[in-house]
């Protein structure tokens, strides 16, 4: 059970990574100012709304392999 929770964490740790590789990966394009709001079909925009949802899988992947530690600790 335990070498199952391991296995876990690792496969969590790993898709974590990818995450965050996949949203620090390219270049930003250029930003360009509005006078009143930015719009949703700007570029920019759109890059950074993307960086943030890939951070947010992988902050979440993250906790499930520290959570998988952990309940391993908890059960040995």
């Amino acid at each position: 059970m335990n070498q199952l929770f391991d296995i876990a964490s690792a496969v969590f740790a790993f898709t974590a990574a990818i995450f965050w590789f996949i949203s620090a990966y390219g270049k930003l394009p250029p930003m360009v100012t509005y006078w009143d709001a930015t719009p949703d079909h700007d570029p920019f925009y759109k890059a950074v709304k993307f960086s943030a949802q890939m951070n947010r899988l992988a902050a979440a992947f993250s906790g499930l392999s520290a959570l998988s530690v952990f309940i391993k600790f908890l059960i040995s």
